[in-house]
């Protein structure tokens, strides 16, 4: 098809493409014919090299329209070597981002579980991965519509596109909200098949290292043992507030530089207010503050005093309850006793095992639900 376009227009293709018509047939892979004429004419007539650059603007911008908006490119800026402590967990997605590089699919897990207190970082750890990889991460958008047979239509057209992008990472953010449940009653049956879809999709090992699937949730006790068992999201890793004084000054020094400013080590306190009870976004949103104060004063980099005011202005969430059961539920849903930090591996012995820890998130839970 592309051949007979670009025949038509009477142009060699070397003349505006850094790509052969083989590669392009390749690299278009999933896209419809209307949108494939349209890259080739848009290419053409603007007058624009098709380079990786705009290859790669383009595919993602005909993707999305396909998708009719249900999925959304991420575009990774930070590897995960930006990503502070999580060591245990960081060398296992670095280890497997590296069999992905390789071609070596047979022992990279379907999926993952990120789960742990919100603010924790799940968001960005998974866009991290994406960029060690190398490949195109999608966000999975609301594909839910109010008439009858349209939410499984909808939800067959995004998996047709993942599956024919691949390799792709595909983030589903608030999962046990967003995939439902097998037994969802009230929608006459909607939910569930779109449920057994997503399962079925989830657990189909002819996509292995090819969709992978990454599940962001701070309640993974609220998401059903179906996608969370091995086959399917394979690998859990939970998330924490750090606790270590130099995790939390490095945290600083980084989240620093991804809000587009800068901070001098010595200008970072010895000791950090609020050690254990700062989340990766409250710490953020604590840069935010003190980046504001020191423009405002005329610098574009962050103060010694603009840092220190903010930290000790900044008042943490008292939602003890609520933080409890996200951190119990982490701990329970881990899959490796490596990418448990040294205090909850104390937690869950002091308690006496998981059991017990699912006794007392029980326990919350039911305190919760009388509120």
């Amino acid at each position: 098809f592309m051949e007979a376009q670009i025949k038509a227009s009477g142009r060699d293709i070397t003349s505006f493409s850094d790509y052969s018509i083989a590669e392009l047939g390749k690299l278009t892979a999933g896209i419809g014919l209307t949108d494939l004429e349209v890259l080739v004419r848009s290419t053409i007539e603007g007058g624009r090299r098709l380079d990786r650059v705009y290859f790669k603007e383009l595919k993602k911008r005909l993707i999305e329209r396909q998708a009719q908006g249900m999925l959304e490119f991420v575009e990774p800026k930070w590897g995960l070597d930006t990503v502070v402590g999580h060591e245990a967990a960081k060398k296992r997605l670095l280890d497997d981002a590296e069999l992905i590089k390789r071609g070596e699919l047979e022992t990279v897990p379907m999926g993952y579980l990120f789960c742990g207190p919100v603010g924790t970082g799940k968001s960005f750890l998974a866009t991290c991965v994406a960029g060690s990889i190398g490949i195109p991460a999608v966000v999975l958008k609301n594909f839910r519509s109010k008439y009858v047979g349209e939410s499984e239509g909808n939800l067959e057209r995004v998996l047709g596109v993942l599956r024919s992008m691949g390799p792709v990472v595909v983030i589903v953010d608030e999962a046990d909200a967003m995939l439902g449940d097998r037994d969802q009653g009230g929608d006459s049956g909607v939910g569930a098949r779109i449920f057994g879809m997503i399962a079925s999709q989830m657990g189909d090992t002819a996509y292995r290292g090819k969709i992978i699937w990454m599940l962001l949730t701070a309640r993974p006790d609220n998401l059903p043992v179906d996608l969370k068992r091995q086959g399917r999201a394979e690998v859990h890793i939970p998330l924490f507030y750090p606790t270590d004084q130099a995790e939390l000054k490095t945290m600083i020094s980084i989240l620093a530089k991804k809000t587009g400013t800068s901070v001098a080590d010595a200008d970072i306190p010895e000791t950090i207010p609020h050690q254990g009870n700062l989340s990766g976004a409250d710490i953020e949103g604590i840069i935010g503050r003190a980046f504001r104060t020191s423009l405002l004063a005329g610098s574009r980099t962050i103060t010694k005093d603009a840092l220190a005011g903010a930290l000790s202005g900044f008042m943490p969430s008292t939602q003890t309850l609520e933080r409890e059961a996200q951190e119990l539920a982490a701990i329970i849903e881990c899959t490796d006793i490596e990418f448990l930090p040294q205090p909850k591996i104390e937690k869950l012995e002091k308690f006496g095992g998981r059991e017990k820890l699912q006794e007392r998130l029980t326990a919350i839970k039911q305190i919760l639900e009388e509120r």
